[in-house]
């Protein structure tokens, strides 16, 4: 059994609450050592992919406003007082060691976060200034990746999944692992011949990540609209969501899905769509402890789309009805 088990096991057993502020310390500072493992060396060497990170984190500041005001002036008659009272400065040569990770504009940023969000952010602009450069980074990357979904096994109250798309890495946040790897990742993957859904579910995504509460309302509509269109690309018609019912019956049924099946998406989908309207789209009238179910209920319907899609298209028969 692995350690991050063993150990998740023994918080059960006895009951141990975690602290969500040291939780978050430790994935921080487990993850300043990734970074520094995976690529610290590189970072230092190839300044202008560093840079690159430093330009991108800039870009999501608010730049300070120069404006003039009063400087010190120093003269040479303030330090006669020194020399009279027989002050002697000696001149010291300064030498440094190599420079390290520790020099390094991600490191200092990565350990300048102080919320998960602020996290994810970071991290996520370390993958993009790494994109320009993907053929000699993708292994880096990747390590990180596979480094983080340990992390977050050992801290699941302060961690993130990150998804790898085409030459993109993207950041996500981490809800429960079994639901994460089954519908968040495995849909994200099958949208990749689909972008534009997949833009507006990566959307809902880091609304909800970012944590603010005030853009629920836009996250609702970003499911919706990437089901909807999803549909539409599938069933290749315009049809809005309330209508697609007789379409998506018969191409359910020449997939071979069993008929309790399709009444029970077609049961699902009724009041989704009612859902949205009544609402969101009309009132916001939802509850925020609603959200996390709507996204594992939307990626659960684009799923069984995508995968009967993504079978036909590799070519694999289906049953009869």
């Amino acid at each position: 059994m692995q350690i991050e088990k063993r150990l998740r096991n023994h918080y059960r057993r006895w009951n141990i609450n975690l602290n969500y502020e040291e939780e978050f310390l430790k994935f921080k500072n487990r993850l300043i050592g990734v970074i520094d493992k995976s690529m610290g060396d590189y970072l230092t060497e190839r300044q202008d992919v560093d840079k690159r990170f430093f330009e991108i984190f800039n870009l999501d500041k608010a730049d300070k406003p120069y404006v003039k005001k009063a400087q010190a002036r120093y003269h040479d008659s303030l330090v006669e007082p020194l020399i009279l009272q027989g002050v002697i400065q000696r001149l010291q040569s300064v030498s440094y060691t190599e420079k390290g990770f520790g020099d390094t504009y991600v490191y200092k940023c990565v350990d300048s976060c102080e919320t998960l969000q602020d996290l994810a952010k970071v991290l996520q602009f370390i993958f993009w200034a790494l994109e320009e450069n993907f053929d000699e980074t993708q292994a880096r990357a990747s390590k990180i990746v596979e480094e983080i979904k340990r992390l977050s096994a050992l801290t699941p109250s302060a961690g993130f999944a990150v998804h790898k798309r085409g030459k993109q890495f993207i950041v996500y946040p981490s809800g429960d692992q079994f639901l994460d790897r089954g519908i968040i990742d495995s849909t994200l993957s099958e949208l990749e011949n689909y972008p534009e859904v997949a833009e507006s579910f990566e959307r809902a995504l880091k609304l909800y990540l970012r944590g603010e509460t005030s853009q629920y309302r836009n996250l609702l509509d970003e499911l919706r609209f990437a089901l909807e269109q999803l549909l539409k690309k599938v069933l290749k018609n315009q049809i809005p969501l309330e209508k697609q019912k007789k379409e998506l019956k018969t191409w359910f049924r020449s997939k071979g899905l069993h008929p309790q099946v399709v009444n029970l998406y077609e049961g699902l989908l009724n009041p989704y769509h009612q859902y949205q309207n009544d609402a969101v789209k009309h009132n916001e009238a939802f509850s925020l402890d609603e959200v996390e179910f709507m996204i594992y209920l939307t990626g659960n319907l684009m799923r069984l789309i995508l995968k009967l899609a993504n079978l036909d298209r590799d070519g694999e028969l289906r049953h009869d009805n």
